[in-house]
């Protein structure tokens, strides 16, 4: 665009200076189609011909260059003789040729020249050698947001929005989908190449929640009087700077650690860009003494350890420090030592008691043995001394006597 600037403005110097027929135009126009389209157009002409054209009632024709002997539009016929309908918007006699087409289809697809001619003389007639290219589109194209960098919180930012009118009497309306920031009003505004172009602002102060929010900007073209709409849309994504924020810290396990026991702290922070360094401090005398670098810090806990911890995230903005955490030393053996104690105690008593019980076994055993080898023994020994013998014949002679009466007996 500033090339073709540069070499316009050299072109239009040196018209200027010598008076020599030219014409200035973009060379490329996009068109919507079903939308109007403005063509801006700028001329001059030799000196030699000043006072013929002051005084003549100029016209403008418009023809596809490809196509000799083609002329689409003219400004001297009525609207139902042109080829396409439309109307010079500038003042021929000031030299602005700009020129809006109702409408220009796919079918219209070329190259344009310009001819400008005075009615009624033979004298004042030229057809400018410089053309525009007219290309067609369907769909809209879409509106162009400032590149967007790093803002840093606090930043008053501005994003511009802008899309092409092609048609100066229906310009396309903007919105923004954004919800934390104030748009200001659309303005149609003018080009370095002469086309009209809607722009609008928004403004907001940048802060960590507008971080990775994307912004959308919609240009919505409305087609000729009673058609329907149709809608671009660009977006890009806020990325804001701010020093860390949030910061929390746990322990894991939670609650009372006990001595001996493995105690994890961790600390999280929301940062952009992240965190490069934590720090965690230990409340010493009333002061935070430096125990140690890292996001996580182990202990394997002692009573010196207990106390209450606090961390520090910093990155190249800044930096902060969380709440003070407690740590509390649980009184008593610590659990997992308790539970070595007593299944030692309870793996012991039961070796005892099952010693004791097998030693009773065996000397029941013997005990038992020995006494069934007595017995056994004994009785053989009853058994061999027993003899028979026979019942005396004394008791068979017994026989019942009555006893006499003792004296003194009456």
């Amino acid at each position: 665009m500033g090339l073709w600037l540069n070499a316009f403005t050299t072109l239009f110097l040196k018209g200027a200076l010598c008076q020599q027929w030219s014409l200035w135009t973009p060379p490329r126009i996009v068109a919507i189609e079903g939308c109007c389209l403005l063509i801006p157009c700028r001329f001059e002409i030799p000196a030699e011909y000043e006072a013929q054209f002051e005084n003549c009632e100029p016209t403008g024709t418009w023809k596809i260059n490809t196509v000799p002997g083609s002329n689409i539009f003219n400004s001297f016929l009525t609207g139902a003789q042109k080829n396409i309908k439309g109307k010079i918007v500038g003042d021929l006699l000031k030299k602005n040729c700009t020129t809006t087409f109702d409408s220009l289809n796919a079918g219209r697809d070329d190259t344009y020249s310009f001819r400008l001619e005075c009615a009624g003389t033979n004298i004042l007639k030229y057809n400018f050698l410089e053309t525009v290219q007219i290309i067609h589109t369907d769909t809209p194209p879409k509106p162009q947001l400032t590149p967007m960098g790093d803002f840093m919180e606090g930043e008053e930012v501005r994003l511009r929005c802008s899309a092409p009118a092609p048609c100066r009497t229906m310009p396309p309306s903007l919105t923004w989908n954004y919800g934390h920031g104030v748009g200001v009003e659309s303005q149609l505004q003018e080009g370095e190449d002469g086309l009209k172009m809607v722009t609008s602002i928004l403004t907001f102060t940048a802060s960590p929640r507008h971080h990775r929010m994307r912004v959308t900007c919609s240009a919505r073209y409305t087609m000729q009087p009673g058609g329907a709409s149709k809608m671009a849309q660009s977006n890009q994504t806020i990325n804001v700077l701010y020093a860390p924020r949030n910061i929390v810290t746990s322990a894991t396990p939670p609650g009372p650690a006990f001595e001996g026991e493995s105690k994890t702290l961790t600390c999280s922070s929301d940062a952009n860009p992240p965190v490069e360094n934590y720090s965690w401090y230990k409340n010493i005398g009333g002061q935070p003494t430096w125990k140690a670098n890292g996001q996580i810090l182990v202990l394997q806990v002692s009573k010196a350890d207990s106390g209450l911890y606090l961390c520090e995230a910093q990155n190249q903005l800044g930096s902060q420090r969380s709440k003070v955490m407690p740590l509390e030393l649980e009184s008593g053996l610590c659990l997992t030592t308790d539970l070595y104690i007593i299944s030692g105690v309870l793996l012991l008593l039961g070796l005892l008691n099952l010693t004791a019980n097998m030693y009773t076994f065996k000397s029941l055993s013997r005990r038992v043995n020995q006494m069934k080898l007595l017995l056994s023994k004994k009785q053989d020994n009853t058994y061999q001394s027993l003899r028979m013998t026979s019942i005396s014949p004394e008791y068979d002679q017994l026989q019942m006597t009555r006893a006499s009466p003792s004296v003194g007996q009456k």
